[in-house]
């Protein structure tokens, strides 16, 4: 979540938020993680984001399986 200093390296950052990040603002707000990323997989799908869409399903897929580990 570090700024950038001009509009390419901006672009070149994923759309994701690092792991870290991403619990700060878990912690904080309290939002399910699994469904945000179910959200965000079909609006990616329906947006034509194919690679952001098959991030999202590696990472559900991962999240499931540690849940039922």
């Amino acid at each position: 979540m570090n700024g950038s200093n001009h509009l390419a390296e901006s672009d070149a950052r994923p759309l994701h938020p690092c792991p870290v990040d991403l619990r700060k603002l878990q912690h904080s707000l309290g939002f399910d993680v699994a469904a945000r990323y179910r959200r965000l997989r079909v609006f990616a799908g329906e947006a034509g984001f194919t690679d952001e869409a098959r991030w999202l399903t590696a990472q559900l897929l991962h999240i499931e399986r540690g849940a039922q580990a």
